[in-house]
């Protein structure tokens, strides 16, 4: 099988180095062509072992059987929309950015095939050409638009594992609450996942957001139960949140496509949340 990956962080770079390990041909697209020269000579460095693979920063190379798959940060989304709108490009594309605005960036595009992604991986950038697996996980997949069939093969990949989801919604919000809960205490507190549990004071505001959030959207309760949150806090005790990763990095936050969305998507006001994004958004600004 082929795949382009867009996007050369923490989940492009594992991703494209998973698909290498399993036998599929990988080409990875980045920004800048630094980088794409870099990963070319060393390599991509996962926990020890480097997979090669072909990076390039054009994507004339693309092949046209292969699947796109785009990781990159919601804010850098527009220019790979623009890119995809003028290009003749219609391979199956695959869009796996956290939170759930990109939906709507994605609808006019002229490609018929395009699916939704949840990268359910601990992904950890060390460097332009490392990347650490923090933690064993899923890809999920459910399809936007087109035909189904077309995304079946990304089940069978060996040593891949992967789900079919028939609802992209739902499956989408799912973790969009998963990521309302978990990555803005984190980034606010300055804690690793497991600490919201072990913390008491950080706990309570845990409880009192998943109390928020289930006023709002009592589907919650079927959808991702208390007891999944904490159970994912614990089994990733040790990770940095991907929001906790980029504020200490210094990077943009994706505090729009989570937090944003979340409360924009509620019938009800969402005191908690609502505090919570003005902070993120302050300490952003300055």
């Amino acid at each position: 099988m082929n795949f382009a990956v867009i996007g050369a962080g923490a989940v492009g770079m594992l991703t494209a180095s998973l698909l290498k390990e399993a036998g599929c041909s990988v080409q990875l697209i980045t920004r800048r062509p630094e980088q794409a020269e870099k990963i070319n000579a060393n390599g991509i460095k996962r926990d020890g072992e480097v997979h090669f693979v072909e990076a390039s920063s054009e994507w004339d190379r693309i092949p046209p059987n292969a699947f796109i798959l785009v990781a990159v940060k919601y804010s850098h989304l527009p220019d790979i929309i623009k890119k995809l709108k003028s290009c003749c490009l219609d391979n199956p594309l695959v869009f796996m950015q956290n939170g759930m605005m990109h939906i709507e960036l994605i609808r006019n595009l002229p490609q018929q095939n395009i699916a939704a992604g949840i990268v359910e991986h601990g992904a950890l950038k060390i460097s332009e050409t490392e990347v650490r697996h923090t933690g064993k996980g899923i890809f999920k997949f459910a399809l936007l638009s087109g035909d189904e069939k077309r995304f079946l093969p990304l089940l069978n990949i060996n040593g891949v594992k992967a789900e079919w989801h028939k609802d992209a919604d739902q499956m989408l919000f799912r973790k969009v609450l998963l990521n309302t809960m978990i990555n803005p205490l984190t980034a606010l507190l300055s804690l690793k996942n497991g600490e919201l549990l072990s913390n008491p004071h950080a706990y309570e505001l845990l409880k009192n957001v998943y109390t928020e959030l289930y006023s709002a959207f009592p589907e919650i309760e079927t959808l991702l139960p208390f007891e999944q949150v904490t159970a994912l806090c614990a089994s990733t005790a040790e990770n940095t949140s991907s929001m906790l990763a980029d504020k200490l990095a210094g990077r943009q936050l994706e505090v729009d496509t989570i937090l944003l969305y979340t409360i924009r998507r509620s019938p009800y006001a969402l005191p908690i949340l609502q505090t919570f994004y003005h902070l993120l958004k302050a300490a952003e600004k300055e």
